[in-house]
């Protein structure tokens, strides 16, 4: 019996690895194909001057790959919000891990040496998604995932919206000209959430039913990372938001024509 735990232990152990290993390769690929992008200035930004920041360290502790871009007409504020934003998760990201791996080395069975270094680099991935990068409005997601042990990684996202003639970041609020327009918003959400995790194949039930409409609610914080095109809004539900874990991130869109189908009029769409 007690072989076979320490072998389903082992096999377990060698699965959850093998399923790091593809979720890094997926959101690393997705990164080198945003650089590219980039590089080849496919980006439309329409003469707004912008950098994009890259972060990398490679050890046998870490394996990091952040990119984030600094906006040339934006206030150093907005800018030093970005780069605060990914130095402080990296931040913590290291000490996590760190403190992880110390800890699996102090339960380590005392006939077992102690491990000097993990047996792959933690990985921590930041890419960035532009919406809009225009002479008015620079509108983007940042997408992070970082592992530091355990049976899985986290994903997280922060969106940010900025109206570089005003000199100010847009808040959901201010997209939708009030509060009002965020609970016209959410009865559409909760509708096209519902809709999108049964075409995916999730049962309904009391337990999903309330965290949807729980994830959904006219909050502001709810709908905290959003990002806007020139016709377009979307928002982003983040993993454990409105579905279970493995339904990862959830995606709404919704198009200038249908908003004001809904009178919802924001002044930021054309």
């Amino acid at each position: 019996m007690e072989n076979k735990t320490i072998l389903l232990f082992a096999l377990s152990t060698a699965v959850l690895a093998i399923v790091s290993a593809f979720l890094y390769q997926d959101r690393r690929g997705l990164a080198d194909k945003l650089a590219q992008t980039i590089a080849q200035n496919q980006v439309p930004t329409n003469t707004v001057k912008m950098t994009v920041v890259t972060v990398n360290q490679s050890d046998d502790f870490y394996n990091i790959q952040a990119e984030y871009p600094q906006i040339g007409s934006a206030n150093p504020e907005f800018n030093q919000k970005i780069t605060s934003t990914i130095n402080g998760l990296i931040e913590d990201f290291k000490k996590e891990a760190k403190d992880n791996f110390d800890a699996r080395n102090a339960t380590m069975p005392a006939d077992q040496p102690q491990l000097e270094k993990p047996e792959q680099p933690f990985d921590f991935v930041a890419f960035w998604t532009p919406a809009q990068i225009s002479p008015r409005y620079a509108s983007f997601i940042i997408d992070i995932y970082y592992f530091t042990g355990g049976a899985h990684g986290i994903d997280q996202l922060f969106a940010f919206n900025y109206d570089l003639q005003d000199k100010k970041e847009i808040s959901i609020i201010d997209f939708l000209g009030g509060q009002a327009g965020l609970d016209k918003l959410a009865r559409l959400a909760q509708d096209r959430v519902t809709s999108q995790l049964q075409s995916a194949g999730l049962q309904a039930n009391d337990f999903l039913t309330q965290m949807i409409a729980d994830g959904t609610a006219p909050k502001t914080d709810n709908y905290r990372n959003f990002t806007f095109g020139f016709d377009k809004l979307t928002i982003y539900f983040e993993q454990y938001q409105v579905a279970p874990g493995a339904a990862g991130t959830v995606t709404v869109t919704l198009y200038k024509n249908e908003l004001e189908q809904n009178y919802i009029n924001p002044d930021y769409l054309n």
